[in-house]
């Protein structure tokens, strides 16, 4: 599996098309192992028709971040959710985060309705609901978190003034439960994502595309 926040390989998520279930020869269940690309694949098949290509790709690939931090153990969404976007907030752009917002309601009914069907020696239950305007919230304010640390790079300032700044941001790019995609893309515009470099090439090519979306 990835680290969280490392992204499952380009090459990895090709090779799910080829993926075929091994089973145990007396039981219906799969192998641990096997867990994060079964789950991954139903997802695929279930989700290319409701969602453009790209935005399937981005919330796939969060998906696999979830089943990384969830360890085949249950899952609690409330919990999960806000941890997971906190570690990712320096790994992606911004355009990540538009791209799950519009898959997020597909995402989590997949989570909510598959998770607890996969046939583990354990079965893995899911708790706790996120609204899309839940996550639009969480979401402007990794945001305004992110763009008030690059705005003092380097230069050393009072956590108080940080924190005004970060509610001065919120409150420019959020408002009506939405976010203001064009600022935010203003916003940002000075500061390109800095891309890690162990990363495998297709990831790469992945990261930079939805950069320039």
């Amino acid at each position: 599996m990835p680290k969280q926040g490392q992204f499952a390989k380009s090459s990895r998520l090709k090779q799910l098309n080829q993926f075929r279930v091994k089973q145990h020869s007396q039981q219906n269940v799969i192998d641990d192992e096997q867990f994060v690309d079964y789950v991954v694949l139903r997802f695929n098949l279930t989700s290319k028709k409701r969602l453009e290509k790209d935005i399937q790709e981005s919330n796939q690939r969060f998906l696999i971040e979830i089943l990384d931090a969830c360890q085949k153990r249950n899952l609690d969404l409330n919990a999960t959710i806000p941890e997971l976007l906190k570690k990712l907030n320096s790994r992606v752009p911004w355009q990540f985060y538009r791209q799950i917002i519009a898959g997020w309601e597909v995402l989590q009914q997949f989570i909510r309705r598959e998770l607890p069907g996969v046939p583990l020696k354990k079965q893995i239950l899911v708790s706790g609901t996120v609204t899309k305007e839940d996550l639009t919230k969480m979401v402007a304010e990794e945001l305004a978190t992110k763009a008030t640390a690059m705005t003092f790079l380097n230069r050393p300032v009072s956590k108080q003034i940080q924190e005004m700044t970060k509610s001065r941001l919120l409150q420019a790019v959020y408002q009506g439960n939405k976010i203001n995609w064009q600022q935010i893309a203003t916003l940002f515009k000075p500061f390109p994502l800095t891309i890690d470099p162990q990363l495998d090439q297709g990831t790469k090519e992945w990261l930079m595309a939805l950069e320039k979306e």
